[in-house]
């Protein structure tokens, strides 16, 4: 027996991924946005660190990537809607915060990302849940 707080797939219908989305998305959006306002330094073995004033934005963005990846897949994915409502919440909050941070081509370009992933969740649960048989065949 599983429990109601795993990650699984038979999981992925219930609330609680709503805030989960969210929070993850805005804890990796508010971390892009100190590379994108501070932006990179060298580092001490070469690459790009945040720069001084930033460094817990680089940290958060670092720590946030993978759970990002994760959730945001998932809402793209799944056959449910909470992944992907919690998507289309997220990707628009931050869209709008990273919007009121400042108008460079970085912050637009971040924003637009947020917009398009926001947009696409719903529609592909929506095409995955009204095509039932087609979407998880394997050729």
């Amino acid at each position: 027996m599983r429990s109601r707080w795993t990650l699984g797939d038979e999981n992925h219908g219930q609330a609680w991924w709503i805030p989960l989305v969210v929070a993850v998305l805005a804890a990796a959006t508010w971390g892009l946005l100190g590379l994108v306002e501070g932006g990179c330094e060298a580092g001490p073995r070469g690459g790009c660190v945040a720069a001084d004033g930033y460094k817990a934005n680089g940290w958060v963005f670092f720590l946030a990537a993978m759970p990002t990846y994760f959730v945001v897949g998932t809402g793209l994915t799944s056959r449910h809607w909470p992944p992907a409502v919690g998507v289309a919440v997220g990707g628009a909050v931050c869209a709008v915060y990273v919007l009121t941070q400042g108008r460079t081509p970085a912050h637009l370009i971040t924003a637009s990302v947020l917009l398009v992933l926001a947009v696409l969740a719903p529609v592909s649960v929506g095409r995955r849940r009204r095509r039932p048989g087609r979407c998880c065949r394997s050729s």
